[in-house]
């Protein structure tokens, strides 16, 4: 039993002495933050600022040894503004400026910046501790935002191109201002530029004399274009009008020529016609002739083949046909013993046919 408690008394010590020689003998980093330590003696290393950042997490820290300095690493916004409820610090914190021709106006700025990667160790040895380098960083951005914007003109703040010009240079010079200091500038905003009440009012009235001026000359440079306009207007009819004739009298020329080509071309047709026709009556007649003089010529040539058949033997049945039809015998009476009906030879023979072998 006893040994059960030793047991659990040692435990709790270990514990104990491990979480006092945590947090006494190391330096928590938190994230977003980086840490620079500061070597106080010659002991376990040179006396000094180490050349190193220390990133979220635990690092040495061995009590009188080392000291530490934290910096924030993220990105800082530097507001200087006209509005008490606002900017980084309290109250009116606007950036004062005087113009070129003497008009005192009020800006309000933003600066993104950051300590430079790295380089925190480097800002420790050049600022000190703490926030030394905000207090730089306001300082150089008042004094860039009071040379370049006093270079310009009261009515040149108006202009947000110039305006866009001026900051663009204010960051440029920042940017290799700060650098030597290892600060890092984002980007310089001018938000607001504000005038003193009375020439506000005094550059609103002459701004809209102006507008009014140039109204005046768009007014004008209206009318005159009405004028150039109107008589484009009237040139353009007449042209549209003369291109109209040109086509109606071009239209009607074509037209002539469609006519005549037509023309030529029909009587070309009927005359072809004309021809085929006179010839294709020619060949006509010329069959016809043809035929008639073959028609004859048969005719003839069956009349002498007639002649001749009748000089023969062929006369004699042609005398018999016709004895035979000339008979007019209205009752005869015949004795099949002289005479046999269906001896056809014979029967021929009786009317005069001569007999088959003569």
């Amino acid at each position: 039993m006893k040994s059960v408690k030793l047991v659990s008394a040692l435990i709790v010590i270990v514990i104990f002495g491990g979480w006092f020689m945590l947090n006494t003998l190391t330096q928590f980093v938190p994230i977003g933050q980086v840490g620079v330590r500061i070597q106080q003696y010659n002991i376990l290393g040179k006396k000094g600022v180490v050349k190193q950042d220390f990133g979220p997490g635990w690092h040495r820290d061995l009590g009188p040894i080392d000291s530490w300095e934290l910096y924030d690493s993220t990105l800082h916004t530097l507001e200087m503004t006209k509005d008490p409820n606002r900017g980084s610090s309290k109250g009116q914190d606007d950036v004062k400026v005087q113009s070129i021709d003497g008009n005192a106006l009020s800006l309000d700025v933003t600066v993104k910046y950051r300590i430079m990667p790295d380089k925190a160790h480097s800002l420790f040895l050049d600022t000190g501790r703490g926030t030394k380098y905000m207090t730089f960083v306001r300082n150089q951005s008042e004094s860039s935002c009071m040379r370049y914007f006093g270079q310009m003109k009261t009515e040149d703040f108006y202009n947000p191109a110039m305006k866009r010009q001026a900051a663009e240079r204010i960051r440029t010079e920042l940017t290799a201002t700060l650098a030597k200091n290892f600060i890092q500038v984002i980007d310089v905003l001018i938000r607001d530029v504000a005038f003193d009440d009375r020439y506000e009012k005094e550059i609103r009235r002459k701004k809209l004399a102006d507008q009014e001026v140039e109204l005046n000359k768009s007014m004008g440079a209206a009318a005159e274009m009405r004028g150039k306009t109107q008589v484009i207007e009237a040139e353009t009819v007449k042209l549209v009008n003369i291109i109209i004739k040109e086509k109606e009298a071009e239209l009607i020329s074509m037209q002539a020529d469609a006519d005549l080509e037509i023309a030529k071309i029909k009587a070309e047709a009927d005359k072809f016609v004309t021809e085929k026709r006179a010839d294709a009556d020619l060949i006509v007649a010329e069959k016809e002739a043809e035929g008639e003089r073959k028609v004859r010529t048969a005719e003839a040539e069956g009349e002498r083949l007639r002649n001749e058949a009748l000089l023969g033997s062929g006369g004699d049945v042609m005398v018999a046909l016709e004895a035979a039809r000339g008979l007019n015998i209205k009752e005869a009476t015949i004795s099949t013993m002289d005479i046999d009906l269906l001896d056809v030879d014979a029967m021929a023979e009786t009317l005069g046919l001569p007999p088959a072998d003569e």
